[in-house]
Order: C-alpha cells, then structure tokens, then sequence
C-alpha cells in the first residue's frame, strides 16, 4: 500500500469536508425577523412598540427599519438644499402630482446610490439576526427588487412576512394628524407598497389597537415555534 497518497488524499478529504460541515452541515443559531410592511402612517413603529413591551423580559426584539437605517443615514434636507430633492439626482427625490380625481400625490422617487443605501438597510437587517437578535422591522417597500433583495438575504432566517392594511381614507387622516411626511405621500405607494407578497399575517391598523396587533403577533410567532420544535423532536 502506497501511503503516500493515501497521506496526500487525507490532506485534501479533511479540509474538503471541513468546508462541507462549516458552510452547509454546522448548526447555526440566528434570531427571529418580522417584517411589518405597509403605507408611511399606517402605524407600524407603534405596533413595534408594542410587540417589544409585552415580549420583554421573555425574550429581546430590537426595532430597526426605513427611518433609521435607510432616511437617517441620507444628507439632511435644508432650506439651502432643497432645490436638490425636487428635481431627479443619484440619491432620492421627490415629485408632486395629481391622480384623476385631483388628489394631492407626492412620489418618491430612489436613485441607484439611494438603492445602495437600501440593500445595506436589508445587510444590516440580516446581520443583526446573524448575531442572534430577534428583529422587528418597520418597512416601507417603495421598489420590488428591495423585497427581492431582502427575501434573499434574509433565506436562512427565520422570517415572518407580515402586511399592516389600512383603508387609505384613515390612512390619509392620520397622515394629516401625524404631519411627518406631506400629505399625499401615502397614497402614492398606497397601491404598490405590497407587491404580492406571501405573506404569513395580515392585520388591520384600523379596526385593531397596536396592543392588539402585538399581541396576536405574539400567538402567532409564539405558536410557529413551538410548531417547529415540536416538528423536531
């Protein structure tokens, strides 16, 4: 027997299947994400909020989402600058319209380094659960390919997709309550903000309480895992 090449095929089983456990073997540990996605003012960071109080000390969620990882991070409007956010540029600008029935529409429109900034927001929606954090994002999907995006990184993470409706007429009172965004934005991606997606939970922001919504998020994610552990044993 030749033990030079059975020492030379040892040299290269070994770290072949070294990389075959670590990368598609090896148990991994990551946390748990539901995306809340719908309309600006449709009362996602409330229903946030809320899912965070009542799950806490039992277990942590970390709330991230559009405000402070996609708009934060952008050069601040000012009245100097303003000029630059109306007009089409790289990063993000809007633009005022009419629909049919002389409806107040203000569109955002995302650039390509805007679209950099959202694909690093879904980067660091999927590293925070990488690190074992529960995460529960506020999400407004403005373009199809930042879900397609996100659905990719976030695929071996346990995900909860879960639609926020709400009827755009409460919709637009709200918005003129909160006055954090113009009237009119709303509507704008009022019809394409869910681009049908699958998702695991619909709940209304109009005929339910954010306590409400948290609580039958609580049951239903709550009731998935002991599902899943139970599918385990």
């Amino acid at each position: 027997m030749n033990y030079k090449y059975i020492i030379v095929l040892f040299c290269i089983a070994l770290p072949a299947y070294f990389l075959y456990w670590y990368f598609l073997i090896r148990p991994t540990k990551y946390g748990t994400v539901i995306i809340l996605n719908g309309p600006s003012a449709s009362g996602k960071s409330s229903i946030q909020k809320e899912f965070q109080s009542i799950t806490y000390p039992d277990s942590v969620w970390i709330k991230v989402g559009i405000d402070n990882l996609f708009d934060t991070p952008m050069p601040n409007i000012t009245p100097e600058n303003m000029h630059l956010w109306q007009s089409q540029n790289n990063l993000r600008w809007v633009e005022t319209s009419k629909d049919n029935h002389e409806n107040n529409i203000i569109t955002l429109f995302v650039g390509p380094d805007g679209d950099k900034i959202a694909y690093g927001m879904n980067s660091a929606i999927a590293a925070y659960a990488q690190n074992e954090c529960n995460v529960i994002v506020d999400y407004i999907a403005y373009k199809k390919e930042w879900i397609i995006d996100l659905q990719n990184k976030l695929a071996n993470i346990q995900t909860y997709w879960i639609k926020v409706d709400i009827p755009l007429e409460i919709l637009e009172q709200r918005e003129r309550t909160r006055a954090t965004s113009p009237a009119g934005h709303a509507r704008s991606h009022y019809d394409t903000v869910h681009w049908n997606i699958a998702y695991n939970l619909i709940v209304n922001s109009h005929t339910q309480t954010a306590a409400e919504i948290a609580q039958k998020m609580k049951e239903f994610v709550t009731n998935k895992y002991l599902y899943k552990q139970k599918s385990l044993e």
